[in-house]
C-alpha cells in the first residue's frame, strides 16, 4: 500500500488522487475490478449496466483477461448501450482460428494453437482508443512475464507506453491458445494466470469504494462437465488454480469497502458463445442485487432503482452456513480452509459456529473443498 505522503505512481500525470480525475469529493472514490473468465466475462456488461442504472460513478477500471477487454471498451469511452450489441453478435470464428499449417510444420514447437493475429486484429475493430493517455477513465490491465514470472499492470507508470490493443491482447493471451505478446525482451501472457481478480493492485489506487467482479467457478455452483480431453484437462486445471488464487486474494483483501459481485455463470463453459444474452443478464441481475443491498453501496443507489425492483433487496451483509450431517464425515477440511472460523470439526462431525457469518469473505473455499458436498452456503 502506498503511504499517503508519497506520490501515487499509478495515477495520471499531475494527479495526486483519484478524486482529482473526476467527480465531486462527497462521493466515494470508486475503482472497478473486472476479473477473468473467458466468455463468462460478458457478465461484466450486465454489471456495468447495473452500475450505470444505480448512478455510481467509476473513477478507475482495472481489468484482467476478458475483464481487460470489456474494461478497455468502457474506460475508452463506449457506453454499455454501445458495448452490448457488440457482445451479442460475437462469433467464435471471429476470434479463434486454428494455426493448422503451423501446427503441421512445427508440431509441439508451435507457440500457440490459434492465430493470435486474428484476435489482435479483432481488438483493433472494437477498442475505441489506442493510447492509455486517451482513456476517458484511468485504465489498467495485467499480464504475466514468462521470463520473470512477475506481473505488470499496463497503464501504470513505466508501463503506459504500449498500445492499448497490445496491452489487452497480452492480458487475454491464454497460454498455448494465443502467442505471448513480446515487449522489452519479455513475453507476456494472460494476467489471470497470477491474479484473476487483482484487488491488491486496485487498493494501491487508494479507493474509498472497490467494486470487484469475480467470475471464477465456485464450489456452490455446478461447473460444466469435465471432458476427458487434453484441452478439457488444460482448461479445468487452469480454472482450479484460478479459484485457489482468488480464494487467497479474498482472504487477504475482502472487507469493508470491498463490494464483491459474483454473477452465477460458473455452469457455463469458458468458450461458450451461445448464451451471451443469458450471461449479460446474469451480470445485470447480480449487480443490481448486490449494489442495492450491500452496506457500502445501498445508500448510493438511486431510489428509482430500489423502488423498481420486483422484490425487496435481501441484505448481502452476511452468509448463512449449512452442513448436511448425513454427508459429513468429520474430515475437518472446512475448518482448515475457512478464514473466518465458520466451522468446528474437532471431535466428530463438523458443526457451524456462526449461523450468520458476517465476516465471510465469499471465497466459497469451504464448499469447494468439502469432499462429500456436505456444505451449502446461503444468501449469496
Amino acid at each position: 500500500m502506498i503511504h499517503p505522503s508519497e506520490p501515487n505512481p499509478f495515477l495520471p500525470v499531475g494527479a495526486t488522487s483519484l478524486a482529482e480525475t473526476d467527480g465531486p469529493s462527497e462521493r466515494p472514490r470508486t475503482v472497478l475490478v473486472l476479473g477473468g473468465g473467458g466468455m463468462r466475462g460478458m457478465a461484466h456488461i450486465g454489471v456495468l449496466k447495473a452500475i450505470e442504472e444505480a448512478g455510481i460513478q467509476v473513477d478507475a477500471v482495472v481489468g484482467t483477461s476478458i475483464g481487460a477487454l470489456i474494461g478497455a471498451m468502457y474506460a475508452g469511452g463506449l457506453s454499455v448501450a454501445e458495448i452490448e450489441p457488440f457482445a451479442r453478435q460475437l462469433k467464435k470464428d471471429d476470434y479463434f482460428k486454428l494455426s493448422t499449417l503451423r501446427i503441421l510444420l512445427k508440431g509441439h514447437r508451435t507457440p500457440s494453437l490459434y492465430q493470435g493475429q486474428r484476435f489482435h486484429d479483432s481488438l483493433e475493430k472494437v477498442l475505441p482508443v489506442r493510447s492509455f493517455a486517451d482513456m476517458k477513465i484511468p485504465f489498467y490491465c495485467n499480464a504475466v512475464s514468462l521470463e520473470t514470472g512477475g506481473s505488470v499492470f499496463w497503464g501504470s507508470t513505466g508501463f503506459d507506453d504500449v498500445d492499448v490493443i497490445d496491452a489487452v491482447y497480452s492480458s487475454c493471451a491464454l497460454p498455448a491458445v494465443f502467442e505471448p505478446f513480446e515487449h522489452g525482451g519479455n513475453h507476456y501472457i494472460d494476467g489471470g494466470i497470477a491474479d484473476p481478480v487483482p484487488l491488491r493492485f486496485a487498493k494501491t489506487l487508494s479507493p474509498e469504494l472497490l467494486l470487484a467482479v469475480d467470475l471464477t467457478v465456485k464450489g456452490t455452483y455446478k461447473s460444466y462437465g469435465y471432458k476427458k480431453r487434453a484441452f478439457g484437462t488444460l482448461f479445468r486445471s487452469f480454472e482450479i488454480a484460478e479459484e485457489v488464487l482468488v480464494e487467497h486474494m479474498l482472504h487477504l483483501h475482502a472487507g469493508p469497502g470491498v463490494v464483491l459481485i459474483q454473477p452465477k455463470v460458473g455452469h457455463l463453459h469458458r468458450f461458450d458463445f451461445e448464451d451471451v444474452s443469458e450471461v449479460i443478464e446474469a451480470g445485470h441481475m447480480e449487480g443490481r442485487a448486490v449494489l442495492t443491498s450491500n452496506v457500502a453501496t445501498r445508500d448510493l443507489v438511486s431510489q428509482d432503482i430500489v423502488e423498481g425492483m420486483a422484490c425487496p433487496a435481501v441484505p448481502r451483509d452476511y452468509v448463512t452456513l449449512h452442513i448436511d450431517p448425513a454427508r459429513c464425515i468429520g474430515c475437518g477440511m472446512c475448518q482448515a480452509v475457512c478464514e473466518t472460523d465458520g466451522f468446528w470439526a474437532q471431535g466428530g462431525l463438523a458443526s457451524v459456529r456462526k449461523q450468520r457469518n458476517y465476516d465471510c469473505t465469499r471465497d466459497h473455499a469451504c464448499a469447494r473443498n468439502c469432499p462429500t458436498n456436505a456444505i451449502r452456503l446461503g444468501n449469496l
